[in-house]
């Protein structure tokens, strides 16, 4: 009842949307032109010292024109429901890909994929190979990010169960960034630093990364927080929590080149990396020699990758391939003795895809058009495992070929003779899968998507996949981790056992059936305020599912999972993943995305009389001036500038003068409300209501809300950026009446930035500042962690807040340089076009 109430309420919400934005007579604009309107392809004019003036002629000479998307658009007619641009990425003060991810998560999240994906990936509207393409691109080359729905994945041979993110690059660019941070928990107990160097051109030919990266963390042990132990040591004894990790001691050493070139029609993209990992946990005390058992893993892997794209006549294509190899060593101290468990996985894959997307033929409301895809891949795992002295060897392999067809088929459109239902696009889409150990899957589908009304957009969509569990999932090494705390809900006890983790040979391929219905609405014509809702319905048949909490419902299941001793002592359990019987997640992620800008201040007289001086000092006799003549609207060689003199006029036009919007103030928000999540393990056991009552795993059930919520300012030269999450509380019930209270949690996250470049007059008197931005990042600020209470008010002693949460706050402090070409030093928009040369 509440569910449906619910659906009501967002349908009379939407309904009302529809009236409102009909009678709105100020944008007479066609869904597939609005996004260019609002966000035309400009990177603004604000105040960006890091960022060279070659790539201003992008900003001083961009052209709207009415029915032509921006450059980098993606392929189709559905609108991004937001788009960030350059001042937008600032106010995030993320200083490479993933931070800028993790800043925008509430906007790219999905209730469709199964768990745990990247949203896909486009680069200036096209595939990439994989996400190392793209990953060490700078934010400052970036001139906008577009996030669109789930649908749009199609139209580029992916399934449809991730939001999709497109970067557009700056048409040119150059630096060299360097990159330094620190962390540290202020509760101590380990240092982390990190380190990256990244040289960046792009140019009319293309771009070309370089990129090395280095990073390494320590150990944080028990002793090192607050653990209560059930049965302290005795007198003379050596600390048990000193042979016991909270989290592992990590290294990670790696190289990666792309380079994109313009080859005749064709754009062809390599990409090559190497990387070396290593790293070091403690999983007990050898109560012989009363020494730390150690646990210590490496792995090295190798990675190229290429993509080749173009197009004939109306047809756009691309095919992309990957190959990858693997090397990976764990080695477990075994209990008194000098021998070593040890598990080696040696791993080699590759994967070419083909796509190709074009126009089948007119309507009068538009081009049918289709995407179709090709692929095939391979994977071959061997594993070796070495337990108590005896050698066992496992080796898998799996060949898949795949294809799909994507047709998209326009109905109406508005501002046609065929736009009485305003703009309407019907999609269907079929995928095959063959798998040399499953045999064939198949995937169908379709959708619509419709926009009744100007600024409303209304897309729906069903999908029935069938999906086989990966090469890992079946193959992984088992590993046995002994003295491994975990909380049994059985008899409501926490107890230390021997963990068994690896793959699971018998795991079974599921089948899906997901239906969505979402809703994209930007109430007012002239405020960047977009509302958005996701209604995900999913049922599973033979879901593949990590291993639960040991309860007596999953017992009861899988009772060859357990082993008790004679007392009912649980000593040992079985956590490789395992197939449920069918599961059902009913989901409603509701949020907005809300964009101000904000002005910004001129430069003083001060800063432009010393700018003007080493201006003057730097020019060589005879030459032109270095940073590349006269700007634009100053009218001869040496004029003073003109503040604010238009777009690109004078020579700090681009730097805020006049008070002009060079600042962006941004908050996101995401409520993901789960209205039903229900499991049947097994046929004839009792279903799970992960909801209310029962465990979804160690963390307890399953939260009604969990809501992320992100706000950035940016001016000046200043920033601020904060992330706030937080997840409802949850209720476990048992039998034996020990029941367990999860209680909500709240975390909130700080960014500072301080982008040196953008201080005109610190820059003017120490001109090596220029490119430099220093961030001070506090993580969990109030260092808030899980709060768990069993019947009687007491903590379980798996349950300590300093186990489920061993980090707590933690500092960082990163300073970063751009090194820039000399030309771009304080240049107008339109200042030569020698800016960008080194």
């Amino acid at each position: 009842m509440r569910s449906r109430s619910i659906l009501l309420a967002g349908s009379a919400f939407l309904l009302v949307a529809g009236a409102a934005s009909a009678q709105d007579p100020a944008q007479p604009i066609d869904s597939q032109t609005q996004q260019q309107q609002q966000q035309p392809d400009q990177p603004d004019t604000g105040p960006v010292d890091t960022v060279p003036d070659d790539l201003a002629e992008e900003d001083s000479q961009a052209i709207v024109v009415t029915g032509t998307k921006p450059r980098g658009s993606v392929i189709g007619d559905i609108p991004p429901e937001n788009t960030l641009n350059s001042r937008d990425i600032q106010a995030t003060g993320a200083t490479d890909i993933n931070q800028l991810l993790d800043a925008i998560a509430p906007q790219v999240g999905s209730a469709r994929g199964r768990g745990g994906e990247r949203p896909v990936m486009l680069l200036n509207g096209q595939r990439i190979s994989s996400f190392r393409e793209l990953r060490d691109i700078p934010p400052e080359a970036i001139s906008r990010v577009e996030i669109l729905p789930e649908e749009v994945a199609l139209k580029y041979g992916y399934s449809a169960d991730q939001r999709v993110v497109n970067f557009v690059l700056r048409p040119r660019f150059r630096s060299t960034s360097t990159l330094l941070r620190g962390t540290v928990p202020t509760e101590g107990g380990f240092v982390g630093g990190t380190a990256d160097v990244t040289r960046l051109m792009i140019g009319e030919k293309g771009r070309t990364t370089v990129n090395f990266h280095a990073e390494d963390s320590g150990m944080l042990t028990e002793s090192e927080r607050d653990i209560l132990l059930e049965q302290p040591p005795a007198a003379g004894s050596p600390d048990p929590r000193t042979a016991r990790s909270l989290i592992g001691s990590r290294r990670d050493l790696r190289a990666s080149i792309t380079d994109n070139r313009q080859i005749g029609t064709l754009a062809v993209t390599g990409n090559a990396e190497l990387e070396h990992t290593d790293g070091k946990s403690l999983v007990g005390l050898d109560t012989a020699l009363l020494e730390p058992l150690a646990r210590n893993t490496s792995s090295d892997t190798a990675h190229v990758g290429f993509v080749v794209g173009g197009n004939a006549g109306k047809w756009d294509w691309s095919v992309t391939g990957n190959g990858d190899a693997a090397h990976n060593v764990t080695k477990t101290d075994v209990d008194s003795t000098d021998l070593r468990d040890r598990g080696i996985t040696n791993s080699l894959s590759g994967d070419v895809d083909a796509v190709a997307n074009g126009t089948l033929f007119r309507l009068p409301a538009g081009d049918a058009s289709t995407t179709l895809h090709v692929g095939a891949a391979t994977i071959h795992q061997d594993s070796e495992r070495r337990h108590e002295g005896v050698e066992t060897s496992n080796s898998l392999g799996r060949t898949s070929a795949n294809g799909s067809v994507n047709f998209d088929l326009p109905v109406s459109r508005r501002n046609s003779d065929f736009g009485a239902l305003g703009t309407l696009t019907l999609n269907a889409n079929a995928k095959f899968e063959q798998l040399s150990d499953f045999g064939t899957l198949t995937t169908i589908g379709g959708g619509a998507n419709w926009s009744p009304v100007r600024r409303l957009n209304l897309i729906g969509s069903w999908t029935r996949e069938e999906g086989a569990p990966s090469v890992q999932q079946l193959g992984d090494p088992i590993l046995e981790t002994p003295d491994t705390r975990i909380f049994d809900f059985t008899t409501g006890e926490t107890v230390l056992v021997n963990a068994i983790t690896g793959g699971n040979p018998d795991l079974q391929a599921d089948s899906r059936n997901v239906f969505k219905l979402g809703a994209n609405w930007q109430p007012f014509p002239n405020t960047e305020l977009k509302l958005r809702a996701d209604y995900v319905h999913t049922t599973i048949d033979k879901p593949i599912s990590n291993f639960p909490g040991v309860t007596e419902a999953i017992e009861a299941a899988f009772p060859d999972r357990f082993v008790r001793d004679d007392e009912g002592q649980l000593v040992s359990v079985d956590l490789r993943p395992v197939n449920y019987d069918s599961s059902r997640r009913d989901t409603l992620r509701i949020g907005f995305d809300f964009s101000k800008p904000l002005k910004s201040a001129a430069p003083s007289q001060a800063a432009i009389a010393a700018f003007r001086a080493r201006r003057g000092a730097q020019a060589p006799e005879g030459g032109p001036s270095p940073v590349g003549g006269p700007p634009q609207g100053s009218g001869e060689a040496g004029a003073p500038p003109r503040e604010g003199a238009g777009r690109g006029g004078g020579g700090f036009g681009r730097f805020g003068g006049g008070g002009r919007n060079g600042g962006r103030l941004t908050f996101s928000l995401t409520d993901t409300i789960t209205l039903v999540d229900q499991a049947v393990i097994a046929p004839g056991v009792p279903k799970l209501d992960f909801l209310h009552g029962d465990a979804f795993g160690q963390s307890g059930g399953r939260p009604r809300h969990e809501v992320e919520a992100r706000a950035g300012y940016f001016n000046n030269g200043l920033g601020a950026f904060v992330s706030a999450n937080w997840r409802s509380g949850t209720e476990v019930d048992n039998s034996n009446g020990e029941d367990l209270r999860f209680s909500p949690l709240a975390t909130f996250d700080l960014r500072l930035s301080a982008n040196l470049g953008q201080r005109f007059d610190l820059v003017a008197k120490h001109p090596w500042l220029r490119g430099s931005s220093v961030r001070f990042e506090v993580t969990n600020i109030f260092d808030s962690k899980p709060k768990v209470r069993d019947s009687s008010g007491g903590v379980p002693f798996n349950f300590q807040q300093d186990l489920l949460d061993p980090r707590g706050r933690t500092i960082s402090v990163t300073f970063r340089k751009l090194f820039l070409p000399p030309a771009s030093f304080f240049r107008g928009n339109g200042a030569g076009r020698r800016g960008g040369e080194d």
